[in-house]
């Protein structure tokens, strides 16, 4: 055997250029000219020929785009073309003897990855083929010329044309000439730095593909100044056309079979790179490429039932445009090993932050459909040993926690049913204002998921005019367990439902407050911290109601017992028309707590609903007491049988209030003993309904007492119950008379009057006023002329919220009228006060005196200021020494007048 090293033989004429080296070749003679003779004389004699780069790749431009002036390439690698000789064949080592020799030989198999000695045909660029026949074998020849071919003084480039079959001549019967894919690590190599037509992605394929199924070549000749090709491989995910030209490509389409992630609508992605005259570039010949990506499957049906179907509660998922081009390239990205599984298309020349394909997508729903655009991810269909694109989770959870860009897909309201029940619940529909999109896989592919909805309550929108957006996630027992769970979607961050000052929403007696961190089907927010105990059904009431939920100004949660659902709060659509809200809460029994007292019937009941025909409120609180000022002290007892408020369409509010029983203990049992003398369980309230309360007044008149000269009137025992519906205490006032009307008492000349009031709520004496009058009056007539006199005083004190108010007056003066033609008055009226701050008692005088002559009249009245008549000094206040009034010219003067209508004044004398 004779191993000969690699020799190069170049024939200018037709540009013959190959690398050549032989093995298993005997020299069995030598021509006179001292060539030798080499004959095969084995099985296993062969020839390896080398030929120079067969492909350049030439950088592509986007459809569309300009082209730059000057185009970057790179050279592929030598093919090699290794094929075995026939024993017996003889052939001189020269060019014509081993292109002659070429003509018998057929390839020889090549390792996979090809060795030095193999056969290895690079083109296109990276891609390394063997070659075969249509039934795996090697029976392919190499159809070229031995000698130059000259016509007309024109010698034509050799080429070799390797085909199937036996031929005659120098015309192949058949061209069609298998392509084996051999090296795939080679075509898994870079890219260089500029787009090319057939990228690693494409490549690596194409070297899956072909090294199970080859590609079939209609055309494949290789020559010093390139390959030449028509291939074309058809797979069921994938398929690859490629024509190129003296290394130089024409035409490269390759279309890959995917699905669009997360929706799994099916698509395929296709490239087509042709040379095109630009006329930018001067009508140069330029590569330029077109992707374009279509939707196969538009309509995509929803699974029956389980998890996938309830994560994303659509019906058919339609994506109504199904051919998007122009598109920028993709830009593939790899899974661990594997090149190319997945990119998301995107716009061409759109905005760098966001420049992602927007597929219009519609919904359908029970209510309508639902459109929308979002974002999609292209997954390839690729299928290998232990590694299935579209079934394998590890990718599936990579793409949703890590590449697809799960961003809010805003909604214009739409009612959406969450839940699509066989039997819809009043919480089941939602207005939806956006929705996150994620992905997730199952026995059926790749399925939507919502991983978050941004919804607004129209229950809250009409009840506390709140209209904020709340991000809700449905619950993981929803979706394991389905509408059995009454619980369908948590609240983050939770909601505060607060009717603390906006009690008239929520009918006024009662004012909840509390958080809602889920929304149920039934009940509509909830708090997952304050649900029924498994074992009892019941709710703790100090986990639902926060401190400042009242029920008659008192602390919500202390008169709550066996609580089995907080409030219900839902709203259910009407078409073309406003929801109809409702917020229930019926049949609440109530427990005692101090100042509140009930029986073993007490309930609260709170119905609110509103619709596009109007709204209704009614609150009630039923047999209940109020032990005033607390049941360890009691002073009144007020039994309630009902307390009701109702309110219709925005109409003034009305409250009902049944036979309310008063009952008077400890110091104040007297007015019990005169109630039962004077039938009080038979007076009947005067109510005032303001929108801050309501007050309900109780008057007992008391008969005057006459006794002689001693007489008694005017005495009216006053109470006043004051329910506010502002969360404040429920407080109650009695007293004898009042500041507006006082009681009066006489003896003889002697008179006088007064009052006492006294104010108790939950926490005691709030208020406590008492006002004393007295004094004395005197009258005269001696016919010709009468008069009278008198004095006249009056204390008063207050105390409200720890503060002290003392205040009083004095009245001196008198009258005297002479045969019905002169008449004089005079009053003086002195006011007092107690200052808190000063603790100064601080007084006021006023001076008026009047004089009627018939013909002329006149009056003079005289202010001494405020003065301090004991303690702290007054900054505002003067002593009476000083009094600027009577010092002032304009207060002299008038003084002067009212003397001279009486005394003579001597002049330079004052009086």
């Amino acid at each position: 055997m004779i191993i000969v090293p690699n020799f190069l033989l170049v024939r200018s004429e037709d540009h013959v250029i190959l690398g050549v080296s032989w093995s298993n070749l005997t020299i069995s003679d030598t021509r006179p000219d001292g060539i030798p003779v080499l004959k095969a004389t084995t099985d296993d004699a062969r020839i390896l020929l080398t030929f120079p780069p067969q492909h350049v790749a030439e950088e592509t431009s986007t459809g569309g785009g300009t082209s730059p002036a000057t185009r970057r390439a790179v050279l592929s690698g030598p093919s090699r073309l290794a094929v075995r000789l026939p024993p017996g064949t003889v052939f001189v080592p020269t060019v014509e003897g081993v292109l002659q020799a070429l003509r018998q030989g057929r390839p020889i198999p090549p390792a996979a990855p090809p060795e030095a000695t193999d056969t290895a045909l690079e083109l296109p660029w990276r891609m390394i083929f063997s070659v075969e026949d249509r039934r795996g074998g090697h029976d392919v020849t190499s159809v070229h010329p031995t000698r130059p071919m000259t016509v007309e003084g024109v010698t034509s480039l050799w080429q070799a044309r390797l085909v199937t079959g036996p031929q005659r001549g120098d015309t192949p019967q058949d061209t069609s000439v298998m392509l084996r894919a051999i090296d795939g690590r080679t075509a898994e190599q870079a890219d260089p730095d500029f787009p090319i037509p057939l990228g690693r992605a494409e490549r690596a394929r194409i070297a899956g593909k072909a090294g199970l199924q080859p590609a079939q070549a209609t055309r494949l000749e290789l020559s010093a100044l390139g390959g030449t090709l028509a291939a074309t491989g058809l797979w069921d995910t994938f398929q690859w056309e490629h024509q190129a030209t003296l290394g130089r490509d024409n035409r490269v389409v390759t279309t890959v079979a995917g699905v669009l992630f997360p929706l799994g609508h099916r698509a395929t992605y296709t490239e087509t790179t042709e040379r095109v005259f630009d006329q930018s570039t001067g009508n140069t010949a330029v590569l330029r490429r077109d992707p374009v990506l279509t939707v196969t499957e538009p309509i995509r049906h929803p699974p029956s039932d389980g998890p996938t179907a309830r994560a994303f509660p659509f019906d058919d998922i339609e994506i109504t445009t199904v051919v998007y081009s122009p598109i920028a390239a993709a830009d593939w990205q790899d899974f661990g090993e594997r090149p190319g599984i997945y990119f998301r298309p995107t716009r061409q020349g759109g905005d760098p932050r966001d420049d992602s394909v927007a597929f219009p997508v519609r919904c359908a729903t029970a209510n309508g459909d639902v459109r929308f655009e979002m974002p999609l991810l292209f997954v390839a269909d690729v299928s290998e040993a232990g590694f299935n694109s579209l079934t394998d989770q590890a990718l599936a959870r990579h793409l949703s926690d890590h590449v697809y860009p799960q961003r809010p897909i805003s909604l214009p309201g739409v009612q959406i049913d969450l839940v699509r029940a066989p039997a819809r619940a009043d919480g089941d529909v939602h207005e939806v204002h956006s929705i996150t999109v994620g992905g997730s896989l199952d026995s059926s592919g790749y399925r939507p998921r919502l991983t978050a909805l941004q919804v607004r309550l129209p229950a809250l929108r009409t009840l506390l005019n709140s209209d904020e957006l709340h991000e809700v996630h449905f619950s993981s027992d929803y979706l394991s367990q389905g509408p059995g769970q009454d619980i369908v979607l948590n609240v983050a961050p939770r909601i505060d439902i607060d009717f603390v000052g906006h009690s008239e929403r929520s009918g006024s007696l009662v004012t909840p407050h509390f958080n809602a961190t889920a929304l149920s089907r039934t009940t509509g927010p909830v708090d997952l911290g304050a649900l029924p105990a498994p074992a009892t059904g019941i709710i703790d009431p100090a986990l639902l109601f926060l401190d400042d939920a009242t029920m008659l100004g008192f602390p919500l949660k202390d008169l709550i017992t066996d609580l089995r659902a907080s409030p219900k709060i839902t709203s259910v659509p009407q078409p073309g028309q406003p929801p109809t809200v409702t917020m229930e809460w019926k049949g609440v029994k109530l427990r005692g707590k101090d100042t509140f007292q009930p029986t073993a019937r007490s309930t609260l009941d709170l119905t609110v609903t509103a619709s596009a025909s109007g709204s209704d409120t009614r609150c009630s609180v039923n047999d209940f007491s109020l032990m005033l000022p607390s049941a360890a002290k009691p002073v009144i007892r007020l039994d309630f049988p009902a307390l009701t408020f109702t309110q219709h369409s925005g109409s003034p509010p009305t409250v009902l209030l049944g036979p309310v029983r008063m009952k008077f203990l400890g110091p104040l049992q007297l007015l019990e003993q005169l109630g039962d003398a004077f039938d009080l369980g038979g007076l009947e309230p005067d109510i005032d309904v303001a929108s801050d309360g309501l007050t309900a007044h109780y008057s007992l008149p008391l008969p005057p007492v006459t006794a002689g000269a001693f007489v008694m009137r005017d005495v009216v025992v006053n109470t006043a119950v004051t329910i506010p519906f502002n969360g404040q205490a429920v407080s109650a006032t009695f007293g004898f008379a009042s500041r507006q009307n006082p009681f009066t008492l006489a003896v003889l000349m002697f008179g006088g009057g007064g009052y006492l009031e006294v104010e108790l709520d939950t926490t005691g004496m709030r208020r406590l006023e008492a006002g004393v009058e007295f004094g004395a009056m005197l009258a005269i007539d001696f016919l010709v002329a009468r008069g009278e006199v008198h004095a006249l005083g009056c204390v008063r004190f207050e105390l409200t919220d720890g503060e002290v108010t003392v205040t009083g007056y004095l009245r001196i003066g008198g009258c005297v009228e002479v045969l019905g033609l002169l008449s004089v008055s005079i009053e003086m009226v002195i006011g007092l006060s107690y200052q808190t701050d000063t603790k100064a008692l601080v007084g006021r005088a006023t001076l008026v005196v009047e004089i009627d002559l018939t013909l002329w009249s006149d009056s003079v009245e005289l202010d001494s200021g405020p003065w301090v008549l004991a303690g702290g000094r007054d900054p505002g206040a003067q002593p009476l020494a000083s009094n600027r009034a009577l010092d002032s010219g304009e207060g002299l003067e008038r003084w002067h007048e009212y003397q001279a209508a009486f005394v003579p004044i001597e002049t330079g004398e004052e009086t």
